[in-house]
C-alpha cells in the first residue's frame, strides 16, 4: 500500500464510485481503506462541483439558454417531484457518479445547500455499500 496507490484510488473515486471499487480491490486494499478513500475522493469532487457549479450553470444558461437542457431537465424534474432533494442526493452519486450527479442536481434543484449535504451522505453510503459488496464478492469466489 503506497501513497501513490491511495492517491490514484482517491482520484478515481472522485470521478466514479463504480470504477473505484475494482481499482482498490486490484491494489489489494482493505475494504475499509477503500471505503474511506473513495468517500473522501467523492466528497472532494462533489464539493468542487458545488463551489464552481453555479458559475458554470450561469455561463451555460447565458450562452445556450433554457432549451439547451431540454428533455433531460424535464425528466429530472419528474424525479425531483417524486423523490425530493433527499432522494436525489442519495441516488445521484450512485447512479451517475459524484461529479456528474452533483452537476445534474445543481441544474434542477434550487436548495443546493441541502443537495450538497445529502449528496455527501449519499457518497458515503454508496462507498461503504459498494466496498462491502466488492469485498464480499472477492471472499466468496
Amino acid at each position: 500500500m503506497t501513497i501513490l496507490h491511495l492517491l490514484i484510488l482517491f482520484c478515481v473515486g472522485s470521478f466514479g464510485l463504480w470504477m473505484a471499487i475494482p481499482v482498490g480491490l486490484a491494489y489489494g486494499f482493505n475494504p475499509y481503506v477503500i471505503a474511506i478513500t473513495i468517500s473522501l475522493g467523492s466528497a472532494t469532487g462533489t464539493t468542487l462541483v458545488y463551489i464552481f457549479g453555479s458559475r458554470v450553470k450561469r455561463y451555460v444558461m447565458s450562452k445556450r439558454g433554457e432549451r439547451y437542457l431540454g428533455r433531460s431537465k424535464a425528466k429530472m424534474h419528474r424525479y425531483l417531484n417524486k423523490y425530493g432533494v433527499i432522494g436525489l442526493g442519495l441516488l445521484l452519486p450512485g447512479i451517475f457518479g459524484p461529479i456528474l450527479g452533483m452537476a445534474i442536481g445543481i441544474t434542477i434543484v434550487r436548495a443546493t445547500n441541502r443537495l450538497l449535504i445529502w449528496s455527501l451522505i449519499g457518497n458515503v453510503i454508496w462507498s461503504v455499500l459498494l466496498s462491502g459488496i466488492g469485498a464480499l464478492g472477492i471472499t466468496i469466489f
